[in-house]
């Protein structure tokens, strides 16, 4: 189960390790200049990203690697800007639970009685790049995260795509043009050989939020790397809530 929330946790040092932002002219959004197309698309995504300040899913969860297969339901709360907290279960018992803060994380593997209490520097001495809080709260919320925003736009039928890189990255954007709704990003380090994809799928309004952007109620995040090999970790939202406070109990236990 600690592969479910390492999993999650290697795609956001991927995708950390080369967010940076453009200068020069630009209309006061992270340098984002608007006489490019391509500019265009990415304000486009972020006027249409989803927020809350508050969510609770029941999501079915099915992980896929070397080492594991397992499926299960779980339990996803977030506050936003301060905890991410997940609990999996495997018929109606809890395997797994994990609570996430910007600067920590904590994991309880109730199967085989593995406790983890991190600092987020511990990814960094694992996998040697940044790991940040606020960009695995965008992928809870099914929103892009720009790793460059020197891109190149194609469109094709009803589906842009953005497309960029550099001596390290190599990053793609795809998107539906009829909404703005990031259907897909990938990030693939071309030294370490590692690729990281995020898909995103059946987009529709959310009950509480019907006035807002449609959310992505599937994901799917796939991890190829030369030193942990291809893993693919798919989450199903069946139900959201998006009333606050919520509790985020975490005892070792």
């Amino acid at each position: 189960m600690r592969t479910l929330f390492l999993l999650a946790f290697t795609a956001i040092t991927l995708a950390s390790a080369c967010n940076k932002k453009v200068t020069g002219n630009n209309d006061g959004r992270d340098g984002l200049a608007t006489t490019s197309k391509a500019a265009k698309v990415i304000q486009g995504l972020e006027d249409n990203s989803f927020d809350a300040e508050y969510l609770e899913g029941s999501a079915r969860v099915k992980l896929e690697s070397e080492k594991l297969n397992i499926g299960g339901s779980a339990t996803i709360r977030l506050h936003k800007d301060k905890a991410i907290w997940m609990s999996v279960k495997k018929f109606g018992f809890e395997g797994a639970r994990a609570l996430i803060r910007p600067d920590s994380f904590f994991v309880i593997n109730r199967l085989n009685g593995d406790y983890t209490a991190e600092p987020l520097s511990y990814i960094e001495e694992k996998y040697k790049v940044p790991a940040r809080f606020d960009l695995l709260q965008e992928i809870v919320l099914g929103n892009a995260v720009f790793f460059t925003r020197d891109l190149k736009l194609q469109t094709e039928g009803d589906t842009y795509t953005l497309s960029g890189h550099d001596s390290r990255f190599a990053t793609r954007h795809t998107v539906d043009a009829n909404g703005f709704r990031l259907m897909e990003m990938t990030l693939n380090e071309l030294a370490q050989n590692r690729t990281l994809s995020i898909s995103n799928a059946d987009f529709r309004k959310a009950l509480g939020k019907e006035d807002g952007p449609d959310f992505a109620f599937e994901r799917t995040v796939s991890i190829d790397a030369k030193a942990t090999g291809p893993a693919k970790l798919d989450l199903t939202f069946n139900r959201l809530k998006f009333e606050g406070p919520l509790a985020m109990p975490f005892e070792r236990r």
